[in-house]
């Protein structure tokens, strides 16, 4: 019995120490107001020319699965005359974030007088002594530099006529994910997201599962 417990209380601490992956995203996109897309409406999802080819088509297949998740049903990688086109491009950057973080001083001196009178006599001897106060006292404060990784999900929607209908770019940030990871979160969750009637700039952050790798 003794060992169960101590097996419990294990378990916890480790159930306690683990931590999902959060991600921090933002999606901003701009829309025509006479766009009306139909679900049965041809689309093809196409690489952009001007991006990285194999990062492009390799998520193609995740896109064309997220439209088809929403209702679509005539959207593929190869269709020689549809409706739309959606040219999907997807990059990634390092940046440098600069946080200021307070400085702390955990003593603090705090000086005191104590005063005795000499035994048989007037005289007073006083001494002046300090307290050491073992609490958190900012003190100042620095800047810390850090790296992150940004991972934008760019794609536009153009028409038969190559009228551009919308254009979107959605963003995650993430300091130590995988990029093919996170090309994957954004082919499925830029387009579970597009909104096709309302233009949006919306931030958002998500909590994965317990179980998600980014790695």
């Amino acid at each position: 019995m003794k060992w169960f417990a101590v097996f419990v209380l294990f378990s916890a601490l480790l159930s306690g120490c683990s931590s999902s992956v959060k991600l921090s995203g933002h999606n901003v996109s701009n829309v025509s107001s006479n766009i009306n897309i139909d679900s049965a409406a041809t689309i093809a999802v196409l690489p952009d020319p001007n991006g990285d080819a194999l990062t492009n088509e390799r998520y193609l297949p995740d896109i064309v699965a997220a439209f088809k998740e929403r209702g679509f049903t005539n959207v593929s990688e190869s269709l020689s005359d549809p409706d739309y086109k959606l040219v999907v491009n997807f990059t990634s950057e390092a940046k440098i974030e600069s946080t200021q973080v307070p400085v702390f001083n955990n003593e603090h001196n705090l000086p005191y007088t104590i005063c005795h009178k000499d035994p048989g006599s007037d005289t007073r001897t006083c001494f002046t002594r300090y307290r050491n106060f073992m609490e958190p006292i900012v003190s100042g404060y620095k800047t810390v530099e850090s790296q992150t990784n940004v991972y934008s999900f760019h794609y536009t929607l153009t028409d038969r006529q190559d009228k551009l209908l919308l254009d979107s770019t959605n963003t995650v940030v993430h300091a130590s994910c995988s990029k093919w990871k996170m090309f994957e979160f954004l082919a499925k969750d830029a387009i579970a997201r597009a909104n096709f009637n309302n233009p949006v700039d919306t931030p958002y952050a998500v909590e994965m599962q317990e179980d998600y790798s980014c790695e």
